[in-house]
């Protein structure tokens, strides 16, 4: 059976986007839209009785505040407890944060008119008037009628609508987490879009006990940027002695400098056992015994000197390792050099060097993926370069200072063009936890602890209770500190936990 989803004129690319990730990607439902003359949206099923109404907010705005300030949604949050509608929905804790919402409409009443009030805005006085801790889910007659406007808000996070709103930017020209609603919401660790579709699927299964929806199973996707595939101290002699010149004067460590020295010998005599970054060996075989296929994404070109690692894809010992990699059975991808996120004629220029590096190390690969060289990403333009240029998926949008759900969500899906208003043919595989996020003293600084790995595994833990993709960077580089290894193990492992 086909639902309906009658709702008011107006942003239709953006409204059949949203409900075909949602209701056909997501819940893998048919549906169908129709534009009525109301102010809400109400959702049937075939011939059945029974409706949901959910509030319009965001795709009701004038046109003169679509992506401006006016626009957002206003803080603080009104917070639902979904409990009153059922007390089994798959959330990771009963009460949610309204994005956008409004008090439920009353059942047999007309749509309420646009005011500050059902738009969730301030009113005139400053004070609240969208749906507080009194906003209730209303269960009569077959009705039910929710207070969040969930394909408005699951859009504004998918399409990372606040990233051209909000001007806050880092030092390498990225979106920080600390300027997202998500993190000063405090719901960035939770998959808000994925609760949101379990409410609307609890919603139906009051109302349609016998509607089917997609089974999804939970997945580990391990990846690995491949910045720094050996020290770069080893290329020269002279910089392998200034390397022990630190070891000894500054580290005051004789065992580090004869360490260093004899990995550059070594590495003269293509021996790179002794080198502290060659890891790839020891993370595919931890992998392939959890049963995970890996990809590591390569640099290919430098487009900022300085910034893009110190290797050439043409190196010999650069192309042993693609095609061993490729031997066992994982996955060789791009790594956009630095300026790439911007620049659709430089990101042409690095796909087509890395297929054709592929083609002749007779490496034959169906997708390739994609992830940007220091999460660089600009929401206006980088997804629709991405797209032109061939790619299958992208898996760059988590924030680089915190670990999280950047984009609301734990499952593949296609991005959108906010400026050319379409749907794009590059997916999103949002990427959930980056190690240096949460260990690295530039960003989480966190120490080596029990509690610090707890965190680490919640994120997946959380994935894993969605039936998401658990998608996680770990550099090869970054197994300096003897607790690295056990923490990956423990990520990469197949053991399945329940989320308190």
């Amino acid at each position: 059976m086909t639902l309906l989803v009658e709702a008011p004129n107006g942003r239709c690319p953006e409204r059949d986007y949203v409900l075909g990730v949602l209701l056909g990607d997501f819940l893998g439902l048919s549906w169908r839209r129709e534009v009525s003359e109301r102010q809400d949206v109400r959702i049937t099923l075939g011939g059945l009785p029974g409706e949901i109404r959910l509030p319009d907010i965001l795709f009701s705005v004038a046109d003169a505040d679509w992506l401006t300030e006016a626009s957002m949604p206003r803080r603080p949050f009104a917070q639902w407890d979904t409990r009153d509608l059922a007390k089994d929905i798959t959330l990771v804790d009963p009460t949610v944060p309204v994005i956008y919402g409004g008090h439920p409409i009353p059942v047999g009443a007309q749509p309420p008119g646009r005011s500050n009030a059902s738009h969730g805005h301030a009113s005139d006085d400053g004070k609240r008037q969208n749906a507080g801790a009194e906003a209730f889910a209303v269960l009569e007659d077959g009705r039910v009628s929710l207070p969040i406007d969930i394909f408005g808000s699951a859009f504004f996070m998918l399409s990372r609508y606040e990233e051209l709103v909000t001007p806050d930017r880092d030092e390498h020209d990225r979106f920080p987490a600390w300027a997202s609603l998500a993190y000063r919401e405090g719901f960035l660790e939770r998959p808000i879009v994925d609760e949101y579709v379990e409410i609307l699927w609890a919603a139906m299964q009051r109302l349609w006990p016998g509607l089917q929806r997609k089974k999804r199973q939970p997945r580990t996707f391990v990846t690995c940027d491949v910045d720094n595939p050996y020290a770069a101290y080893t290329k020269t002699m002279a910089a392998t002695l200034r390397k022990m010149g630190g070891d000894l004067l500054k580290r005051r460590s004789v065992p580090e400098a004869v360490r260093t020295l004899r990995n550059t010998l070594a590495t003269r005599r293509g021996d790179y056992r002794h080198d502290p970054f060659d890891t790839f060996d020891w993370m595919m075989g931890v992998n392939e015994a959890a049963g995970n296929r890996m990809a590591f994404y390569f640099i290919v070109d430098h487009s900022v000197p300085g910034m893009d690692g110190h290797y050439s894809i043409d190196e010999p010992r650069i192309r042993q390792l693609m095609r061993r990699i490729h031997e066992r059975g994982h996955e060789i991808g791009l790594h956009g050099s630095y300026g790439t996120y911007r620049d659709p004629a430089q990101i042409r220029h690095e796909v087509e060097r890395l297929r054709a590096v592929m083609a002749e190390e007779a490496i034959d690969q169906e997708v390739l993926g994609c992830r940007q060289h220091y999460l660089r990403w600009d929401s206006r333009k980088t997804a629709q370069y991405l797209s032109d240029a061939g790619f299958h998926y992208d898996t760059t949008l988590s924030f680089a200072d915190h670990a999280g759900f950047r984009c609301g969500t734990c499952h593949a899906y296609a991005l959108y063009d906010l400026l050319q208003r379409c749907p794009l043919l590059v997916k999103e595989r949002p990427l959930v936890l980056m190690e240096c996020s949460v260990l690295s003293p530039v960003y989480g600084g966190h120490g080596y602890s029990d509690k610090t790995l707890r965190t680490m595994r919640r994120f997946k833990e959380i994935t894993q209770k969605f039936g998401g993709e658990f998608v996680l960077l770990w550099h090869n580089s970054y197994f300096q500190n003897t607790n690295d290894r056990y923490f990956y193990q423990r990520l990469v492992s197949p053991e399945r936990t329940t989320v308190c």
